[in-house]
């Protein structure tokens, strides 16, 4: 008894010293509100109570794109995992269907031995396609199609090489990427819930770190992936830089396949669980990104400049999880199936006029900084008019202005000037759009006119296509209950709702239907139009 309590002692002792000089990891876990404003909290993980999961980073995949996605990926990954595992991180390998090749080595058996753990969640041995915060969300991306992002013919030429090999060529993987060492003295190797969940349970491990791929597919939904971790009650998060998706760029919402990647992080950022960058891990700063290697055909580029009516600040804000206009009008021209692939960056900014674009800095910061655009709309003129002394003679010195700067950083661009849009069934901006059209004509650019369209619209019911935004202050109190849930706080709050809902209560008030920006039923008309006059011009130009 006493040699058992001196060898338990010095045992203890031994261990004393490791405890005490183990080094938290300092990191920046990214989440994100509901409207996706990006939140950051700054957390120290001890390695010893840290496990990493890589998942399915197979030697193999149907897509050949992803592979050489991977392959691109594999090495940073593996410079994590040493750095981790030389820190005290619980490594898994969870290359899924693959444990045939890995019977009977030490870190099999590691995961098979673990001892049953006395909370095991009923359906951790199940995937999960989805917790109870996704129910009501907008799934970002569609991968009904398998998400495989391959030329065809490169498809069909990689599937026919897969099966002279004699594999599957729907599921030709067999093991784990070799670039990715596997420990066997401290590793694990699992593709099972239940054991990984045992793992985990018996280290006394409650923070976890998912890699590997995809992450709109295996990485989410597999037993032992982030939903599972998460709704167990488990402190998980993605390496947000070393996962890749299974997106299709010809499928909804049209964007490239680094896009659809990015649009399904931002989704579990919002609803799943943070995320983290390797360089957090390794301490170099450096976030991975894929090469243009499986970038796909040229996207075109579109570029969205001007004030509140092109930024669309409100509907952004109170269905973020909606299409906007940016989205609608890169749908609409993924439609048309003779048409290239088509970005489409919005940076109008509410409350800005040439002016303050060219001199508060933005411009160099947010519009020379894109990628070279193909073509770029410039809807500017209401806050001119209103801000801008000597309207009349600044508009077209600053118009000029930005129309050298343009030139200059996206050289070869198709400039289109657009008129203002009409704020009631009268164009009672005509004189601003009369000076719109002058200086197109004179500068020789493409003119936009997108008064008729929107006038008819409007002819429909005046106050369609406009939100409802009307100070508190001015609503009877004995009517201010009702508005309650719809107030935005600030110095003045504000009644904002995008539609007539309350319209019954209110609609009497003086003035309840003076704010005239669009809806996202307006900026869908906007779209709609500026698709049908954007679409013959691409055809023109670049389609052969």
């Amino acid at each position: 008894m006493i040699a058992r309590f001196l060898s338990a002692a010095l045992f203890s002792l031994f261990l004393l010293p490791v405890f005490a000089e183990e080094s938290p990891f300092a990191l920046e876990l990214q989440s994100r509100s509901p409207s996706g404003t990006v939140r950051v909290v700054k957390e120290s993980w001890l390695p010893s109570r840290t496990a990493l999961i890589v998942c399915d980073m197979w030697d193999l995949h149907h897509c050949r794109n992803a592979v050489i996605r991977e392959g691109e990926m594999a090495p940073r990954m593996n410079e994590v995992l040493e750095k981790a595992r030389a820190a005290g991180v619980f490594i898994i390998h969870a290359p899924s269907s693959c444990m045939a090749a890995y019977e009977g080595t030490p870190a099999r058996e590691r995961a098979r031995s673990a001892p049953a753990a006395a909370r095991l969640p009923a359906d951790i041995g199940q995937w999960c396609k989805q917790i109870p915060e996704e129910e009501a969300a907008v799934y970002p991306i569609d991968q009904s199609d398998g998400g495989e992002d391959d030329d065809p013919d490169e498809h069909a030429k990689w599937a026919a090489e897969l099966e002279a090999k004699g594999l599957n060529p729907r599921a030709p993987w067999t093991r784990q990427i070799d670039v990715l060492r596997i420990d066997q003295e401290k590793d694990a190797i699992s593709d099972s819930g239940e054991e990984i969940w045992n793992l985990l349970e018996s280290r006394d491990i409650d923070q976890v770190i998912l890699t590997g791929v995809h992450v709109n597919m295996c990485v989410a939904g597999r037993p032992f992936g982030l939903r599972q971790m998460a709704k167990n009650g488990k402190r998980v998060v993605l390496l947000r830089d070393l996962t890749d998706a299974m997106y299709n760029p010809k499928r909804w919402p049209f964007v490239s396949h680094v896009r659809g990647t990015e649009l399904f992080i931002e989704h579990v950022e919002r609803l799943i669980c943070p995320t983290i960058t390797s360089g957090q891990i390794l301490g170099d700063g450096v976030t991975f990104a894929f090469s243009a290697a499986t970038a796909g055909p040229k996207r075109l580029q579109v570029l969205l400049l001007g004030d509140s009516t092109t930024e669309a600040s409100i509907p952004k804000k109170l269905a973020p999880g909606e299409p906007q206009f940016e989205d609608n009008l890169r749908i609409l021209l993924a439609t048309e199936p003779d048409l290239p692939p088509t970005d489409v960056y919005n940076e109008g900014v509410s409350g800005e006029y040439i002016r303050r674009l060219l001199d508060s800095g933005r411009y160099d910061r947010d519009v020379a900084t894109k990628p070279k655009a193909d073509y770029i709309f410039i809807r500017y003129g209401l806050n001119d008019a209103a801000k801008r002394e000597n309207f009349a003679e600044n508009f077209p010195k600053d118009f000029r202005e930005l129309l050298g700067r343009l030139r200059q950083d996206h050289p070869g661009a198709g400039i289109i000037a657009m008129t203002a849009i009409p704020y009631s069934t009268v164009n009672n901006h005509g004189e601003i759009n009369e000076l719109i059209t002058k200086i197109a004509k004179e500068e020789k650019l493409t003119c936009f006119d997108i008064v008729p369209r929107y006038l008819a619209e409007l002819e429909k019911g005046p106050d369609m296509l406009n939100y409802r935004r009307y100070s508190l202050s001015k609503v009877p109190e004995a009517l201010r209950p009702l508005a309650v849930p719809y107030v935005q706080p600030g110095s003045d709050p504000q009644i904002v709702v995008l539609d007539n809902r309350l319209d019954a209560f209110f609609g009497h008030l003086p003035g309840w239907y003076g704010d005239r920006h669009p809806t996202l039923a307006g900026y869908n008309v906007i779209a709609s139009e500026t698709a049908k006059f954007l679409a013959p011009l691409i055809r023109e130009k670049h389609v052969k």
